[in-house]
């Protein structure tokens, strides 16, 4: 029988009314002695930011009011005052405690601030109790273990607080104890401090019903005892933020409802067991910030649960496998800094449910698969990668999400897609550092409005940058810089971005308008016009008063500093690289200003008063003159960076200098500064990373006082008259990785006591006194790093031991790969500050100053002492090496073959030695060798023919004199050649016997006329006569000369015997 639709109706209309009435029924009428109550807690209670006490009033039927839950009979049964600013304590005689019927009571997010009240187990019904982030305080009071009921229980707190909630008496065990309908357990934050044994063994026997558990920042210890596998129910585990210190625990995996497990800063180590990520109902994993755990991804099964995956700052790695693409669930992963390579495979674009990825900071390469299907992504994180090729692939434009795209320091390449900038939701785009080439087209160009942030700069853009990005209204940050973008910057454009804070248009080919005044360009806080081809002062910088930085360098801005520039907000002002002269007055130095950076103008005179409380200054490159004041420390109390290199300073070095706790870089270098080295400035290697005082006239000894807790990191005395002794203390540097102490007057032997700083990259000795052999008792000197040595100009002795020259594993292989790297000392490495170590080496037979040296040069240079011995075997190691001079000492052996391995070798010098043997031919495989000099040797033979040896100057081959061929003029004789003979042309050896023939009546003839004369005495006197005779007739005046001859023959041997 069929239902007419009228019927449906009306059935449909009675059972909502129905529901209806029994709802209201559910909730009754509010019994007058239940509001009595909650008008007094409303009363005992700061309630006046509440949103919800201030509706409560007698007029009404409290069980209607906000935040209250009532029975049928009207009693109150929950209580729900959470996130109402309530402040104030709760006490004792509160009406609150008099709720007997209350099941669930909520105060959480509220600003209590005092004690927690001891009387919740007056409300003997609850089964829910949440005082999370209340602001109560102090010890948990034991009352609450007495609430039987509790099935959830929430007293997390802000472990970063001055006074957090406390477990110690009562201590968890005793919290826990009669708590065995507890499911749920909140106590974050709360100071438990109990080792692995006791809290887990608490849990596992008091409560057996838990399903989430919820403890991080608690002060944990670890191992986590197997006894917690007992809890068979548990879906949800935190333990975020406790040092457990321990392998992962493998039975982890046997929860079979686990749904959440977060164990981030856990301080867990070892290697993760695969089963952990193919728990079936596993949906959120965060083991981020467990910098010794290790793993790999295993092969994901169809249909995995996973939604959130949370990696970050680990030690997993390895390839991700195509099995990723079966998350299909996948809402979130972030891998940032850990160690995955390969490529990213094309699978991701299966995870059609991926909102945020971020794989920053791993080694991933190749090009990206397309994202185009990941319609719900918001956040794409690939920053500092190895990733490669086009971003064409993606259709932007139809990721209607994109909030974010972060794309830096790869090296992709080629065009950037207009559509990359159309997604309507994107808000921050950084494309900087990589490889882009290309322009923009004014017509295809749109971008979104809703973006804030775009960064573009180090790529190989050009052409001139779309007008369109003006349109932006909403822009906050814009930066262009280090591209090849041209033409003309009108500044009236930047009117219409009234919110850009910042700007920067560094190191391009713009010209950039400095006439023209912007009124409107008031809210520029950060300023960037760094080679800009300005050559004067922007006018319109005169009208920002927000600035806070400021860079000019690198310009053609000549003349004066302005007294305007000293803005009252500025932190940072860069008017380095220019040719600015002096400061025009008065100076109105901000308090503000932390960076200044002067260097390489032509300021003069005094150096002018430093900020109160800057930390960086550089002075350096200038025509500064005077006598350093003897305050100045009192200037640099809070400096971290401090250069006046390049200057004409001179007098001694104050030592209020040593007053700064916070120095990490003193430059003092290339002045004319004189007297010792203080002490005190030796002392403050406990703090300082770098100490530069090169090229000036400092005197004395270096104070043996460096502190045990060393620094430094590069120490650098170069050209000095510094006498005495490497001081022993300096082994208390570890940390060292440059030292420089060539051209004083050092006497020393080999600085063995150095042995244990293995960061040690460069070490020069040069033209110094010292003396002996440079081995190393024990032969465990170990200098990994080691990139440049250099013990050139002194008196050292004996063999070069191979054992210590066999751990100079930088010297081996090109440690960097497709990343460059720059020794230098890090000061604010979010700014790029940084100090560049400077190193004179000879190269080529000529003195070279390496300004940025590449971490991947390395230089050996032992020449004018006196070594001996044959050149070592482990030099054939060296295939990263690039400069070998071993000159000027008494070397001996053959040159060895293995010299022709070192295929990066630029300049070989093993003149003025006692070489032997031939030029190896391998020589010839050195295909950047652009200097080489074997002169002053023994050697012989020819020099090898049809190759780059012959290309160099016969200098490289002077004083030899067995070498012959081109250069040299001397020629090789030719030798005889033969043919094969038929009896023994398979072994390449013959026999000419018309030769043999010539040879032997040659020797017969010669025997029948030299025989006599040895052996017949008549015969030789005959013979002599005769042959004078004809002689004398042939050659008169051979008479008189062998007359001379004899006289002076006789007088040589009378003045021996007299001398005898």
């Amino acid at each position: 029988m069929r239902i007419s639709l009228v019927s449906w109706l009306f059935f449909i209309s009675f059972i909502a009314i129905f529901f209806t009435i029994n709802a209201v029924s559910v909730s009754g009428q509010c019994q007058s002695d239940q509001q009595e109550l909650l008008l007094g807690l409303k009363i005992a209670l700061n309630s006046t930011l509440s949103v919800k006490l201030m509706k409560w009033n007698q007029s009404t039927d409290c069980c209607s009011w906000d935040g209250v839950s009532c029975d049928a009979g009207g009693r109150v049964i929950e209580l729900d005052l959470s996130n109402q600013s309530i402040s104030g304590a709760i006490e004792s005689s509160c009406s609150l405690f008099r709720l007997q019927h209350l099941q669930r009571l909520n105060l959480a997010y509220n600003e209590f601030i005092s004690a927690f009240p001891s009387e919740f187990d007056k409300l003997a019904n609850l089964t829910y109790l949440n005082l999370s982030a209340a602001g109560f305080t102090g010890q948990i009071p034991i009352e609450i273990s007495y609430m039987t009921k509790l099935v959830t229980l929430d007293l997390s707190t802000f472990w970063f607080l001055d006074l957090p909630a406390k477990l110690e008496k009562p201590n968890l065990v005793m919290l826990v104890q009669n708590l065995t309908r507890l499911k749920i357990l909140y106590l974050d934050g709360v100071n438990i401090s109990a080792n692995g044994n006791e809290w887990s063994q608490a849990l596992a026997s008091s409560l057996p019903n838990l399903q989430v558990l919820s403890m991080s920042y608690c002060y944990l210890s670890g191992p986590i005892d197997p006894s917690l596998a007992k809890l068979k129910s548990l879906s949800v585990i935190r333990l975020d933020g406790n040092n457990l210190s321990a392998p992962f625990p493998k039975f982890f995996a046997e929860f079979q409802t686990l749904t959440s497990l977060h164990l981030s800063e856990t301080g867990l180590s070892g290697r993760l067991p695969e089963e952990i990520l193919q728990v079936p109902t596993l949906q959120t994993l965060d083991l981020s910030f467990n910098y010794l755990l290790e793993g790999s991804f295993p092969k994901f099964p169809p249909n995995a649960s996973l939604q959130t995956l949370v990696l970050s700052y680990t030690n997993f790695g390895g390839e991700l496998l195509e099995s990723i693409g079966n998350l299909g669930q996948l809402r979130r992963i972030e891998l940032t800094k850990c160690k995955f390579n390969g490529p990213i495979p094309e699978t991701i674009e299966k995870l059609r449910q991926l909102i945020y990825l971020d794989f920053s900071q791993n080694n991933f390469s190749g090009p990206i698969p397309s994202f185009t299907s990941l319609r719900n992504l918001s956040e794409l994180h690939l920053a500092d990668n190895q990733l490669t090729g086009s971003i064409l692939s993606t259709n932007w434009s139809s990721l209607l999400n994109l909030v974010t795209l972060d794309l830096r320091n790869n090296s992709f390449s080629g065009a950037v897609s207009p559509t990359l900038f159309r997604s309507p939701s994107l808000k921050r785009v950084d494309l900087s550092k990589n490889q882009f080439t290309g322009g923009f087209s004014e017509v295809s160009c749109e971008f979104s409005l809703e973006l804030k942030v775009l960064d573009l700069s180090h790529n190989k853009l050009q052409g001139p940058f779309p007008m369109s990005v003006f349109e932006i209204q909403g822009l906050t940050f814009l930066s262009l810089s280090w591209n090849n973008f041209s033409g003309l910057i009108p500044l009236t454009a930047f009117q219409k971005l009234r919110e850009l804070s910042f700007l920067d248009l560094s190191y391009n080919n713009f010209f950039v308008d400095s006439s023209a005044s912007v009124p409107y360009f008031t809210n520029i806080t950060r300023l960037k016009l760094a080679s800009c081809n300005l050559t004067k002062f922007p006018d319109f910088v005169k009208n920002q008063f927000k600035l806070t930085h400021l860079d000019l360098s690198n310009n053609q801005i000549y003349g004066e500093i302005p007294n305007w520039i000293w803005k009252p907000n500025l932190q940072y002002l860069n008017l380095s690289l220019n040719f600015l002269v002096e400061f025009k007055g008065p100076l109105h130095i901000p308090s503000y200003l932390i960076v200044v950076d002067f260097r390489g103008n032509q300021l003069q005179g005094q150096i002018p008063i430093f900020p109160p409380q800057a930390i960086y200054l550089d002075y350096s490159n200038n025509n500064f003159s005077s006598v350093l004041p003897p305050e100045i420390g009192n200037y640099l109390q809070f400096a971290t960076f401090f250069s006046i290199s390049g200057n004409n300073f001179h007098g001694s070095i104050p030592t209020s200098i040593c007053n700064n706790s916070y120095l990490q870089v003193l430059d003092l270098s290339n002045n004319s500064l004189s007297g010792p080295i203080p002490e005190c400035l030796i002392q403050m290697s406990v703090s300082l990373g770098v100490l530069n005082l090169r090229r000036n006239n400092l005197s004395g000894i270096i104070s043996d006082t460096f502190s045990k807790i060393c620094t430094l990191q590069t120490l650098d005395l170069n050209r000095n008259l510094i006498g005495g002794k490497v001081p022993k203390s300096l082994a208390n540097c570890r940390m060292l990785e440059v030292l420089d102490i060539g051209n004083n007057q050092i006497n020393d032997t080999f600085p063995c006591h150095l042995k244990d700083t293995s960061r040690l990259r460069a070490l020069v000795l040069r033209s110094n006194k010292f003396n002996g052999d440079i081995y190393c008792q024990g032969n465990n000197i170990t200098w990994p790093m080691l990139q440049i040595i250099d013990l050139a100009s002194n008196y050292f002795s004996g063999k070069l031991p191979q054992a210590y020259l066999r751990t100079w594993n930088a010297m081996k292989a090109n440690e960097d790969g497709p990343h460059l790297k720059h020794l230098r000392f890090e000061v604010f490495q979010f700014d790029e500050l940084s100090f560049q170590d400077v190193l004179t080496v000879t190269i080529k037979g000529q003195e070279m100053e390496l300004v940025k040296i590449l971490t991947i040069f390395t230089s050996i240079d032992f020449s004018c002492n006196k070594f001996e011995g044959p050149i070592p075997q482990v030099i054939g190691e060296f295939k990263a090496l690039h400069v070998l001079n071993l000159s000027s000492n008494l070397l001996t052996g053959t040159i060895p073959s293995f010299l022709g391995d070192l295929l990066t070798l630029e300049s070989l010098d093993l003149s003025s030695n006692h070489l032997t043997g031939q030029l190896p031919s391998q020589l010839a495989n050195l295909n950047f060798l652009s200097f080489l000099n074997v002169s002053n040797n023994k050697l012989v033979g020819r020099i090898p023919k049809g190759t780059q040896l012959q290309s160099f100057s016969d200098a490289s081959f002077e004083n030899n004199g067995g070498l012959c061929g081109p250069p040299l003029e001397a020629k090789c004789q030719s030798s005889p050649t033969f043919k094969d003979s038929p009896s023994h042309s398979g072994t390449g050896r013959h026999i000419d016997w018309n030769l043999i023939s010539v040879e032997t009546g040659f020797f017969f003839g010669f025997g029948i006329v030299i025989a006599p004369l040895i052996f017949w005495k008549r015969w030789r006197i005959w013979y002599y006569k005769h042959i004078d005779r004809a002689l004398f007739r042939l050659f008169p005046r051979l008479v008189l000369k062998n007359r001379n001859h004899g006289r002076r023959a006789h007088r040589s041997r009378g003045r021996r015997l007299q001398q005898q």
